[in-house]
């Protein structure tokens, strides 16, 4: 909900296009304007829209399934919340974003 809702998207430019969940309790909630969508439909969903860069926030045992996914639906930027390295290839760019990693850099400070 937060990212999907993330005001700062739109004011760079960047249009949340579709979001996905494999919980059955919240595929056909609304986000804002955005309805949830089952995880089976996130291939021919990219595909068909031409989606260039994704929000990879899901468990670390999905991530790579996941941005397989993306990957063969030609997404070529990946900004990536799971803890774990993806495997991409080399025309792919990953940004990783460790929430942990920000909060022990935060907490040094205290």
């Amino acid at each position: 909900h937060a990212l999907a809702n993330y005001r700062a998207f739109g004011e760079n430019r960047f249009t949340i296009v579709g979001v996905f969940d494999q919980n059955p309790a919240l595929v056909g909630n609304s986000i804002g304007t955005l309805t949830v969508q089952p995880m089976e439909n996130l291939s021919d969903f990219i595909c068909n829209n031409g989606v260039d860069d994704a929000i990879l926030a899901v468990p670390a045992r999905a991530a790579q399934a996941v941005a397989d996914q993306l990957i063969a639906c030609k997404v070529r930027a990946i900004l990536n919340y799971a803890p774990i390295h993806l495997n991409v290839p080399k025309d792919v760019h990953v940004q990783h974003i460790d929430p942990a990693t920000h909060l022990q850099r935060m907490t040094y400070y205290l």
